[in-house]
C-alpha cells in the first residue's frame, strides 16, 4: 500500500487523501458549514467523511457548494458517505438521496455502514438481505459511476473474507476504529495484503462521545505525551501520524477550527522506530465505539476481538 503525493492508491485506480475531516456527531448546520469550509479552503483538507445516518449531509452539501464557489474543484475533493443498514434493500435509492443532499453527481467512496444483516431481535428473525447481496448492488453503483470506489465499515477479518468469497469487485476501503489502544494489527495486515486500504474512524479515541465512560483517555497517555514533547508537536498529531505511517488514512472529527488546523499538521510529523515501538506497547484492545452498546449479544459483535 503506497503513499503517493496525491494520497493513498486504491485498488479502484483512484487516490484517497491520508487525512480528512470526520463529521460523526456534528449536527449544527452553521457549525458544520463553518468547519468544512475552514478545513477545505483554509487548511487544505481534501477528504470529507459523512453518512446518511449522521443526518448532516445537507449541511455538508451546502458547505461544499460554497467551497466550489471559492474556487475549489470538485475533482480535487474526496467525499465519502455511507449506506445505513435500514437502506440495504435499495442502495441505489439511498445513494441518490445522499447525492441530492450533498448536491453532488457522485461520491468518491460509498460504504456499507454496518457489515451485518438486519435482525429483529424481538422476533429473532432475519429481516434484511445478506451482505453479499447488498454488495452486488454496490458493484452496480460503481459500474454506473455514482460511486468511484466502494467499501465497508465496521467489519472484521472473517466478515471481510466472506464478502470477498463472492465479490466481483474487492472493497477499496475498510473503515473501522483504529488507534493506539485498538491497533487491530491482524485486520490491518490482512487488508493490506489483499490490497484493501483502511480508514481509521475515532483515530483519537472518543473524547466527545456521550456514551464513553471517561476512561482510557488516549490524548493524556504519558507515552504519547512524551513522544509529542520529543517532536515538538501535540499528542493528537502523534496519534494521527502513527496511523498515517502504517499507511492507514485518518478522519479525526472536530468542530473546533483550531484543532482542525492542528490535526492537519500530523502529515508533517515523522515518528522514528523508537516511537513506533513504544506506541505498539499501548494496545489494550479497547473499543470506544463498542457495537455492544447498540447491538444485542447474539449478533456476535462482542466477540470481535477473536477475529481482528
Amino acid at each position: 500500500m503506497e503513499i503517493i503525493a496525491e494520497g493513498l492508491q486504491l485498488n479502484s485506480g483512484h487516490q484517497m487523501p491520508v487525512l480528512g475531516l470526520g463529521t460523526y456527531l456534528s449536527f449544527d448546520r452553521d457549525t458544520i458549514i463553518k468547519n468544512v469550509k475552514h478545513a477545505v479552503i483554509d487548511c487544505g483538507y481534501r477528504l470529507i467523511d459523512t453518512a446518511s445516518a449522521y443526518e448532516n449531509e445537507e449541511a455538508i452539501g451546502e458547505a461544499l457548494q460554497q467551497c466550489f464557489e471559492a474556487g475549489i474543484k470538485r475533482e480535487d475533493l474526496f467525499i465519502t458517505t455511507k449506506c445505513f443498514k435500514t437502506e440495504y434493500e435499495d442502495p441505489e435509492k439511498a445513494l441518490k438521496t445522499s447525492l441530492e443532499r450533498l448536491k453532488l453527481d457522485y461520491v468518491d467512496l460509498y460504504h456499507i455502514h454496518w457489515c451485518m444483516t438486519m435482525i429483529d431481535f424481538d422476533k429473532m428473525e432475519v429481516t434484511g438481505p445478506p451482505i453479499h447481496k447488498v454488495w452486488e448492488k454496490f458493484e452496480k453503483l460503481s459500474e454506473e459511476g455514482l460511486a468511484k470506489s466502494i467499501g465497508v465499515c465496521n467489519a472484521n477479518v472473517m466478515m471481510l473474507v466472506e464478502l470477498l468469497a463472492g465479490a466481483k469487485v474487492k472493497p477499496s476501503v475498510v473503515q473501522v476504529e483504529l488507534h493506539p489502544y485498538l491497533q487491530q494489527e491482524g485486520l490491518v495486515n490482512t487488508c493490506q495484503r489483499f490490497n484493501i486500504q483502511l480508514t481509521a474512524m475515532a483515530p483519537l479515541g472518543a473524547p466527545g462521545f456521550p456514551y464513553s465512560d471517561g476512561s482510557h483517555k488516549i490524548l493524556e497517555d504519558e507515552i504519547i505525551k512524551e513522544i509529542a514533547d520529543k517532536h515538538g508537536c501535540t499528542p493528537s498529531q502523534v496519534i494521527l501520524a502513527w496511523n498515517i505511517q502504517r499507511k492507514v488514512s485518518v478522519i479525526p472529527k472536530s468542530t473546533n477550527n483550531d484543532r482542525i488546523k492542528e490535526n492537519k499538521g500530523a502529515e508533517d510529523i515523522t515518528l522514528d522506530s523508537e516511537d513506533l515501538n513504544k506506541i505498539k506497547t499501548l494496545n489494550k484492545g479497547h473499543r470506544f465505539f463498542d457495537p455492544g452498546m447498540w447491538i444485542e449479544p447474539e449478533s456476535g459483535w462482542f466477540n470481535l476481538s477473536d477475529f481482528d
